[in-house]
């Protein structure tokens, strides 16, 4: 820290204790790994904002500082043998701290505003990866507590000024969406977004196009699923018991969130490892409420509520990131992590079910070869060519 505070100078004294050097280095960092992911904050506009002549504002400051910590959280920087860029002397806690204490002097919670929602969300995404839950689900409720007040979902305006702040809060309130759902089925907590906005629009002329159909294509995995997934893992009994899905409609779903290439738009291999990754999970999570409200068999003519189903999932997976780095991998934090996990354990429940199966085979990778993959990603071992030469 001595470092930091004899760096050039700070954002808005005494508010700050972090230099704007620090500031920028990070934001680097998150424009170049995980903006694909949390695409709600313009890193270089939010940097000039820091760098300029005038004291920079309280909410932009703190929402900075949130935004720095989570990126640090989020990519794990201190588990890579080079850890932290030239000069960085700044850890994610003493970001966080700082949010903390800029929000805390200025009465952040005044008024609702899609920064105080951007903050909230930041601050639950440190929290998470250092898995403190209870900080994390109350900035996530935070989070979603501005969403409501500001109205997030409301139509379409036809005022065409306000079309590009409109796709700034239907973007938000998906990442919103996601990151609730992904944190909540992890620790059994109840959902409460359950209302499906409208899906963003490309901006095909935008110079973000490309960023933005990667964006829809994720947020349409969860367009096609609704309560009766989620529902169970909730305890909340004050959400009525959701419809049931039947074996044509899993299996319909099933085919729809298959996401293969060609055809698949992306701008970058993060977001594509985000895309496949989430893929994977929800099939899963389908085929597990399908083995809790059917009978499973190993001959039906349905795939989707088959026995093995499970390692179709996977072998589809695993050969779908067959080729990335594991740096696209560490950009998504611990959210990677409970997916990989959610798409592991229905393999090692088919070995302790169907143990005839064959455990490894040199033509066609079994379930003991989908859990060794599963296990390289999850260890985020850089050599992954290895791990993956039967996909």
């Amino acid at each position: 820290m001595a470092t930091a505070l004899q760096s050039p100078r700070a954002l808005c004294a005494p508010d700050s204790r972090i230099s704007l050097t620090h500031y920028c280095t990070v934001l680097g960092i998150f424009q170049l790994h995980l903006y694909d992911i949390w695409p709600i904050i313009d890193a270089e506009d939010l940097r000039l904002q820091l760098s300029g002549e005038k004291a920079i504002e309280p909410g932009s400051h703190s929402m900075a500082a949130a935004l720095c910590a989570a990126t640090l959280a989020q990519t794990r920087l201190w588990l890579i043998q080079d850890p932290c860029p030239e000069g960085l002397a700044v850890t994610a806690h003493e970001f966080a701290k700082e949010c903390l204490t800029v929000r805390l002097e200025h009465s952040y919670n005044q008024e609702p505003s899609l920064q105080a929602l951007a903050t909230s969300i930041f601050l639950h995404m440190y929290y998470a990866n250092q898995d403190q839950v209870t900080p994390a689900t109350i900035s996530l409720r935070e989070a979603i507590t501005y969403a409501d007040l500001m109205h997030l979902c409301r139509d379409e305006p036809a005022d065409a000024i306000q079309q590009k702040q409109w796709q700034l809060e239907l973007r938000s309130y998906w990442v919103l969406f996601i990151t609730e759902r992904t944190f909540c089925i992890q620790h059994d907590l109840p959902i409460t977004l359950y209302r499906m906005p409208d899906l963003p629009e490309i901006e095909h002329n935008s110079p973000n196009g490309d960023l933005y159909a990667g964006f829809c294509t994720l947020v349409k995995l969860f367009y096609h699923i609704q309560r009766p997934i989620f529902h169970p893992l909730s305890n909340s009994k004050a959400i009525e018991a959701p419809e049931t899905y039947s074996k044509n409609a899993i299996s319909e779903i099933q085919h729809l969130i298959e996401v293969k290439q060609p055809g698949l738009e992306v701008r970058s291999e993060t977001q594509y490892v985000d895309i496949q990754t989430t893929s994977a999970w929800i099939r899963s999570l389908l085929w597990q409420y399908s083995a809790s409200h059917f009978m499973l068999s190993s001959a039906t003519s349905i795939e989707p509520l088959s026995f093995d189903y499970p390692l179709s999932i996977a072998r589809d997976y695993l050969t779908s990131i067959s080729h990335v780095s594991i740096e696209s991998v560490r950009s998504h934090g611990y959210g990677m992590e409970i997916k990989l996990l959610q798409v592991a354990n229905p393999i090692l429940d088919l070995l302790l079910c169907m143990p005839h199966l064959p455990i490894n085979t040199a033509s066609h990778p079994g379930p003991l070869d989908a859990v060794v993959a599963i296990e390289h990603l999850l260890l985020n071992e850089d050599d992954l060519e290895e791990a993956f030469t039967l996909y």
